[in-house]
């Protein structure tokens, strides 16, 4: 058996329909219909996670790419310098194959060991490598004799006031470089200079920025001097680092025009990076020219020591990298929190419209049912009114019929003992009074029955055992037909309808009970969570199983009409009182067995405890 869970509530002053509760639950769901503090909060901490993030993402992102950035500039000055190298090689090449030839080689060597380079190939960027003798000015003649043995077109150019000369001999491959053929390098500051310092140092050496003669473009370039010396010839004594004397004979040289060299060295049709070069004042060479016309996100300037020059590299980051390295990425990270934010704000106004909707629907279903409500009310008041007064008209004319009934019994008494009476006369006459005390009892039910759905009475702390003497008393039980067993509580309840409850189940346990000398009934009680469970048995014939939903149903009776003082309403007038407190009331029996030995019936039902002390006298029990 279930026993109901719900806490017990003053039950006489619950109502089937609390609008003023409802009205003020309505007003607390009307704060909440519009946007609250606590949405505005929600919005501002996710707008400020947005630009966090934001910044977060940017900063991380910028960092990245500088780092990213960085070693794309480095990679590019290594590859020039690494470029610069693979050229310094070569004409260390050449000058140990000048020494290897005493300083002397012929122009068939020189072209046969220059295609043996493969300069085209294994050194992009170098416009030839050539021979740059170092003559005296009084020595000129005896140069220019012996070199027209092989070339008689040679001629040294242009004049200089400088008491020395350094001319081109040789350089290949010889139809692009013809016409530096017999160039005198001491004629102008930046080749001069660069020479000079070669041949004292003893290393490779570049020249200033100048324009080659042999470069149709005129383009900025320069020249890659490596020395070679002949410690056996004496056209120039000269003493190394180390203080041994050497012989100075000339330089192999490398024309370069920059350019050609830095496309060499990078090489790529779409650089990250663009490349401005500059020796002292002068640009050497500008990657950025026409390429963007905005601030570059990156940049970087780095000199650089080469061979004997100082190199300024101006390096700063293409739309190209750019692009690749995802700059607007944070950007889209903000517009992301920003979208999300506008759905969240969007999210929250919805809510609250759709609340102040629902609201609206709400107080227009409230005032409907406001309105029912207050007609129900007044309906039932109609109708307790008229179920006073149906009453009463009702009884007055029923008492008046059983009088006039009793006054024709008493006045034909003597006609009923003469010797020859009617015989249905006398029957008559109780049949009528009997009807006429069955109609009072059906009338009584039904006032008592609508008053169930009258006002609740005030509550009050009931004995339950004290009510249960008192109920044997009223009911002029004999005290030991009646046992009460277990811990009969105090109940701050409805006292009338809980004695409406004991007093019709045990009026009825005996009333229906064919052995009238040996009929016992047992009440016994236990406490069950928030409610006490109450059983009233007793010994009687039971009721069949099919029967025990049906005696709740109001003027229902199992027994014949001949019982004028049932209305067969006491079981609904408990089940009603019952269920109006929260509890439950269930019954259990069966007819008697093959040995007509009574089952007897049991009924159980739920009271709440509300407020309740228990009375747990030993001495109050009884066995």
């Amino acid at each position: 058996m279930m026993i109901p869970s719900t806490e017990p509530q003053k039950i006489g002053k619950r109502r089937a329909l609390d609008l003023d509760l409802l009205k003020a639950q309505q007003d607390r769901l009307r704060q909440h219909a519009r946007l609250h503090w606590t949405h505005w909060f929600i919005l501002c901490v996710s707008l400020v996670i947005t630009v966090f993030a934001w910044q977060t993402s940017k900063t991380a992102l910028m960092k990245r790419d500088q780092i990213r950035f960085e070693h794309e500039a480095e990679r590019a000055i290594v590859q020039i310098r690494q470029r610069l190298g693979h050229y310094e090689d070569a004409l260390l090449s050449g000058v140990a194959a000048m020494q290897s030839h005493d300083g002397e080689m012929s122009r068939e060597q020189w072209r046969r060991y220059s295609d043996f380079l493969n300069l085209n190939e294994r050194y992009p960027g170098i416009s030839g490598i050539g021979i740059i003798n170092y003559v005296e000015t009084a020595d000129i003649p005896d140069f220019l004799a012996r070199v027209r043995q092989s070339s008689p077109d040679f001629r040294i150019f242009p004049e200089h006031p400088y008491d020395l000369s350094m001319p081109i001999v040789y350089v290949e491959p010889v139809d692009r470089n013809r016409s530096a053929v017999g160039l005198d390098v001491a004629f102008e500051t930046n080749r001069r200079t660069a020479a000079l310092y070669a041949r004292t140092s003893g290393t490779p050496q570049i020249s200033g920025p100048i324009t080659l003669v042999q470069d149709a473009g005129k383009t900025p370039g320069f020249l890659f001097y490596a020395p070679f010396y002949d410690e056996r010839r004496a056209w120039l004594q000269d003493v190394d680092p180390d203080g041994h004397e050497r012989t100075f004979l000339g330089f192999v040289y490398a024309p370069l025009v920059v350019r050609e060299l830095i496309d060499g060295a990078l090489g790529e049709k779409n650089p990250l990076v663009s490349l401005t070069l500059r020796d002292g004042e002068e640009t050497l060479f500008d990657g950025s020219a026409g390429t963007r016309s905005d601030t570059p996100a990156f940049q970087l300037l780095e000199e650089v020591e080469t061979h004997g020059r100082t190199w300024t590299y101006s390096i700063s980051s293409t739309p190209l990298f750019e692009d690749a390295a995802t700059i607007d990425q944070p950007v889209m990270v903000l517009i992301s929190g920003l979208c999300l934010d506008a759905m969240l704000f969007a999210l929250f106004w919805l809510m609250s419209r759709s609340n102040r909707q629902v609201l609206e629907l709400a107080e227009e279903m409230t005032g409907s049912l406001s309105t029912q409500a207050q007609q129900l009310s007044e309906k039932n008041h109609d109708l307790e009114s008229f179920a006073h007064i149906v009453s009463h008209d009702l009884k007055t004319p029923l008492r008046n019929i059983h009088s006039l009934s009793q006054i024709l019994e008493e006045d034909l008494d003597t006609y009923l003992s003469s010797n020859d009476p009617k015989a249905e006369i006398q029957p008559c006459l109780s049949s009528l009074q009997d009807q006429v005390t069955r109609s009072q009892s059906l009338i009584s039910g039904i006032l008592e029955y609508s008053v169930q759905d009258g006002n609740e009475l005030p509550t009050t702390i009931v004995d339950t055992r004290n009510m249960m003497i008192n109920i044997i008393q009223q009911l002029d039980l004999r005290p030991e037909s009646v046992k009460l067993v277990g811990t009969f509580p105090a109940l701050d309840t409805n006292k009338t309808r809980l004695e409406q409850v004991f007093s019709n189940l045990v009026q009825n346990a005996f009333k229906y009970n064919p052995d009238k000398i040996d009929a016992t009934v047992t009440v016994s009680a236990m406490r069950k969570g928030g409610f006490y469970q109450f059983s009233v048995s007793d010994n009687g014939p039971g009721i069949e199983p099919r029967f025990h939903k049906r005696i709740f149903e109001p003027f229902t009776t199992l027994e014949s009409v001949t019982d004028i003082h049932s209305s067969g309403i006491g079981l609904s007038i408990v089940q009603r009182a019952i269920e109006r407190q929260g509890g439950k009331i269930e019954v259990f029996s069966k007819t008697a067995t093959q040995d007509n030995t009574p089952s007897g019936t049991t009924f159980t039902f739920t009271w709440p405890v509300q407020s309740s002390q228990a009375i747990d006298e030993p001495s109050r029990k009884h066995a």
